[in-house]
């Protein structure tokens, strides 16, 4: 297949920025020519704080959230309530949580869907013998489940729900979250409203 680049660079260019997530062919096109007419010391600037945020950025060791150190801000949080702890499938849904009055504690799953492929057993099992440790070194009392109503979240939502039965009180955003929405599309009001209504599971 021929390239739509006259030059290597152009098309490396391109080919990474499509592996962005929600980056479409067209989108990452006029990202890569945006990027091909900056002035050098602009371009230079630009892949100084990509590299900033690989050379200094981790995951967390106690939540998986974005981290600077071993342990994030959240964890790092003295005033944070240990009573709580919100299950997030991404780092993503916990930004736009934090937006809301929520003051407990998180624990990022990742992109894990369960049952999905045998490698994904193990990495299940460690985030959640990672999960029981947090609880029990907490003694915390409610487990908050934030899965988004999707299929993926409906079966995260099970395997986590049937993991800690009768081990601590379990309770879910309410469907103020519409059926198949996203937590990284929620508005404040919304996901403030579901985080109040939550159920007990």
């Amino acid at each position: 297949m021929k390239s739509r680049f006259p030059y290597r660079s152009l098309e490396e260019l391109f080919s990474f920025l499509k592996k962005v997530p929600g980056i479409g062919d067209r989108s990452a096109l006029r990202m890569t020519l945006y990027f091909a007419a900056l002035k050098p010391k602009e371009s230079r600037k630009f892949a100084k704080g990509i590299l900033d945020v690989v050379d200094n950025l981790q995951r967390c060791a106690d939540c998986g959230n974005i981290s600077q150190g071993e342990t994030c801000w959240v964890c790092n949080d003295k005033e944070r309530d240990r009573n709580c702890i919100m299950l997030v499938e991404s780092v993503m849904d916990l930004l736009v949580i934090e937006e809301v009055n929520y003051r407990g504690l998180y624990h990022v799953v990742g992109d894990l869907v369960p049952d999905s492929k045998r490698i994904s057993s193990l990495r299940r099992k460690q985030i959640l013998d990672k999960l029981l440790e947090r609880i029990e070194k907490y003694r915390t009392k409610e487990v908050i489940i934030a899965f988004p109503y999707t299929i993926k979240g409906e079966s995260l939502t099970r395997y986590f729900a049937n993991a800690l039965k009768g081990k601590v009180l379990l309770s879910r955003l309410s469907k103020g979250i519409p059926v198949g929405g996203e937590i990284e599309f929620m508005d404040t009001i919304t996901l403030s409203a579901a985080l109040e209504r939550r159920y007990t599971l």
